[in-house]
């Protein structure tokens, strides 16, 4: 009997109507939680800046970089919408890009997005060499800001009764930092040679800033979505996540507020014992791996910042069935959706291997929820 009840849920569109019953826009929900408010239904997101999309249709970023940027546009927005989320990212890609731009090597792979291929700093002196106005002339660079631009005009059809809210993605400068000179060199930089490190962590601040002002050009876009899984608490120290992480991160938010755009900003592992550490950068929610205790970040950061999360992506939304998934997310939200300032995600990106039906089992049970308070 209860499989059966499950089952009827699953048979509704979660990507709800407004067509039958006077309800917020997807766009407005965002509005009210990154505001820290308690918006009529908890909003969700199913992708965080990666390619789930694109598996899901069955095409490669390599192949889509041939086409017309609308056709991205269209599977990125058209899948999220067919799922029924609440927010879109764009901007798969754009590290890999990036580093391409400053002269490095990727490899693209047959699913995902391209793997970088070298590293381009070895010394303080490579950092001096790079050009960082380079790096939009890359068509690559523009090809992702095209896109961001025919997502925008999807969304604000006037046909389309349900706009999302568009973010573009882009990476912290710890992250970028590691991925042009390699995590554990910069690791060791940080104890045994701190001004380079600071450095390259000064670099790759204006990198993350010149990239997002970049995309922030394009009008409809409502916030910017920031990776830094490099700063994961199985990798850095609480001690050097203060030092290497939280200043420069602050300084991108700072340099950004002008454009008064939401940020979001996703950090993988355990980050329990530094979660007090980020309201002070000025940002105004953040994503939680699934290994972080949703209850406890809630108690944290409640009343400073939004938070986000954390359904396992693997073992949860790749591996157990849709009745399962159901009752998964349902427990998810119990632990942090009572008081507002919430938004469901997956603990992390999306594998190629998470099924349509999963999503929407996933996307159903925060449409399902209600809270008791």
């Amino acid at each position: 009997m209860f499989i059966v009840s499950i089952m009827s849920i699953m048979s509704i569109n979660p990507n709800l109507t407004l067509r039958n019953k006077k309800m917020s826009t997807s766009r407005k929900i965002i509005t009210e939680v990154f505001a820290l408010k308690k918006p009529e239904r908890v909003p969700v997101g199913v992708c965080l800046g990666g390619s789930w999309p694109f598996f899901v249709e069955g095409v490669s970023l390599q192949e889509l970089l041939s086409s017309p940027p609308s056709r991205a546009a269209e599977i990125f927005y058209r899948v999220n919408e067919r799922v029924g989320a609440d927010f879109v990212t764009v901007g798969t890609g754009a590290t890999a890009f990036l580093v391409e731009a400053l002269g490095g090597k990727i490899q693209f792979t047959k699913k995902g997005a391209p793997e970088i291929d070298s590293l381009l700093i070895s010394s303080p002196e490579d950092i001096d060499q790079l050009d960082l106005q380079s790096v939009f002339q890359s068509e690559k660079i523009k090809w992702l800001k095209a896109v961001a631009e025919e997502t925008v005009k999807l969304n604000e059809n006037p046909e389309n009764n349900n706009p999302r809210s568009l973010f573009v993605s882009g990476r912290a400068p710890f992250t970028l930092a590691g991925q042009l000179l390699g995590l554990e060199t910069l690791s060791k930089s940080l104890y045994k040679n701190k001004l380079f490190a600071e450095k390259l962590l000064a670099f790759t601040t204006d990198i993350s800033v010149a990239y997002f002002e970049f995309m922030l050009q394009v009008d409809g876009i409502d916030g910017i979505f920031i990776a830094d899984p490099s700063a994961s608490g199985d990798v850095v120290s609480v001690r050097h996540f203060e030092y290497a992480v939280i200043p420069y991160l602050m300084a991108v938010i700072q340099r950004l507020k002008s454009y008064q755009k939401h940020s979001l900003i996703h950090i993988c592992g355990n980050i329990s014992d530094r979660l007090h550490l980020l309201p002070q950068t000025g940002i105004q929610m953040v994503s939680v791996d699934s290994k972080v205790d949703l209850r406890n970040a809630k108690q944290i950061l409640y009343g400073k910042i939004g938070l986000a999360g954390n359904v396992n992506p693997v073992f949860v939304l790749e591996e157990k069935t849709a009745d399962e998934i159901y009752i998964e997310t349902q427990k998810c939200l119990d632990d942090a959706a009572g008081d507002g300032g919430f938004m469901l995600l997956p603990g992390c990106d999306l594998s190629a291997k998470v099924s349509e039906e999963n999503v929407r089992a996933f996307v159903t049970a925060s449409r399902k929820w209600r809270s008791s308070l």
